[in-house]
């Protein structure tokens, strides 16, 4: 019999319920757990096989916390790494579970250790990976291994489908308005009124960002939200995305979701059904605006960048009176309000016919007419008809469709920024050379 520096190692295959998970995590913080008895047992059956010379190695691969059902474990990992090493000539495990109980996983796993010449063996199943026999037994049990854990979790997924059409409260942080008692939700006034200041103001505003910046002048945060570490990932400023979650969860209205269903909760409601449909219909309104807007022309869209602060200047836009104004706001002010720019909502057409102006007189520019006659050279196309396109391009510019014009725009620049002082437009000649043989064609 060779020599064999055997390993051993087990896994924990727990199942973390999302209420009970920082207890689940702690039971591997006791003085002596499951994984010390599984370690125990495995020691004392590799010293009854001393007589084949193996020898526990000291290092431990353990993963606690972590399921059998996916081979992403820290400790698996470093295992899977000494072995490719040449350190490990067996593995012992306490079951054939805490290996893997994922079929496809085992035999990739099982493929690493034949390609490495590492035996697998257990304590409480009486087969080793060394003999055809014991491997076709390592198949059969993996088998069942997967299908009691696949099993397990359809149960699950049922309980927990059943339980939300019931309307209880299936586990995780609870949202700003609720504390969690005895595994139900239960109103927290003081939260509670800041929800109801939400729905007010945005009823009377219909503005994401209106809400949030009065949100934050207030002083108010959102909601603690404290991990397993101990830290608290909650009580930051508010944004839209935060506002508008909290306007569309129907969690306030008393229903609880369950894959895009909506069932009646056991909860108390903090907003009546009324308020928050009329919020819905605001939403599926301004979608529709929203879409109006996109299909706008803003041929300087990506292309703008404020020159306080670097942020891209995006297109808004207003109504007045049945006339529709177009803009360019900073994008740090437009989400938080915190750009010191005198310039950080621009009008939209004076700008635009400004970086057309100054474009086309750049375009008349020596460096422009040596690069027409390069062009013409190289293509073999007439130099006058060249520069007769260019001279008539800024005659034609306002019979273009808006979309031709943010072509021409992007091929022309790579960027622009506004400056107190003006503008500071960086020209794109690669870009620039496609656009003049185009035009000369």
């Amino acid at each position: 019999m060779p020599f064999l520096r055997p390993y051993f190692i087990f896994f924990q295959n727990t199942t973390l319920k999302i209420q009970r998970k920082i207890q689940s995590l702690a039971i591997f913080e006791q003085e002596f757990n499951s994984l010390d008895a599984q370690r125990i047992a495995a020691e004392n059956y590799i010293r009854s096989q001393q007589g084949k010379g193996w020898i526990i190695l000291p290092q431990h691969y353990d993963d606690g916390g972590f399921s059998g059902g996916n081979i992403n474990r820290p400790g698996l990992t470093e295992l899977l790494k000494d072995i490719r090493q040449q350190k490990i000539d067996c593995v012992v495990t306490h079951k054939l579970d805490r290996l893997s109980r994922s079929l496809l996983d085992f035999a990739s796993i099982m493929n690493i250790f034949d390609n490495n010449e590492v035996i697998f063996d257990t304590v409480t199943e009486s087969f080793s990976s060394a003999s055809s026999s014991g491997r076709l037994m390592l198949n059969m049990l993996l088998s069942f291994a997967q299908y009691e854990r696949e099993l397990t979790s359809e149960r699950i997924r049922d309980k927990f489908a059943e339980s939300k059409k019931k309307g209880m409260w299936m586990g995780g942080y609870p949202i700003l308005g609720y504390d969690i008692k005895e595994r139900k939700l239960l109103i927290n006034e003081e939260e509670a009124a800041v929800v109801r200041l939400i729905y007010k103001r945005f009823l009377e505003t219909e503005s994401c960002t209106v809400v949030m910046n009065e949100l934050n002048r207030r002083g108010h945060r959102s909601k603690p939200r404290p991990n397993v570490k101990g830290r608290n990932n909650g009580e930051k400023l508010y944004n839209k995305k935060t506002v508008r979650r909290i306007l569309e969860n129907p969690y306030y209205k008393g229903y609880v979701t369950h894959k895009g269903e909506l069932y009646e909760g056991q909860h108390e409601a903090i907003i009546v059904e009324e308020t928050w449909s009329k919020v819905q219909e605001i939403f599926a309104k301004n979608k529709s605006t929203c879409h109006q807007k996109k299909s706008s022309p803003y041929p300087l869209k990506g292309l703008l960048k404020c020159g306080a602060c670097g942020a891209t200047m995006t297109p808004t836009s207003c109504n007045n009176h049945g006339l529709k104004y177009r803009y360019y706001t900073c994008n740090t002010h437009f989400r938080s309000n915190s750009c010191n720019s005198p310039i950080r909502n621009v009008s939209a057409e004076g700008l635009e016919a400004r970086v057309i102006d100054e474009v086309l007189l750049k375009l008349k520019s020596l460096e422009v007419m040596l690069k027409i006659q390069e062009l013409a050279k190289e293509n073999a196309v007439d130099e006058k008809q060249l520069r007769s396109s260019l001279e008539n391009l800024g005659e034609t510019w306002k019979y273009l469709y808006p979309q031709e014009q943010s072509r021409i725009m992007r091929l022309l620049i790579n960027f622009i920024e506004l400056r107190e002082n003006g503008l500071n437009i960086q020209m794109n000649m690669n870009g620039f050379n496609t656009l003049l043989l185009g035009l000369g064609a």
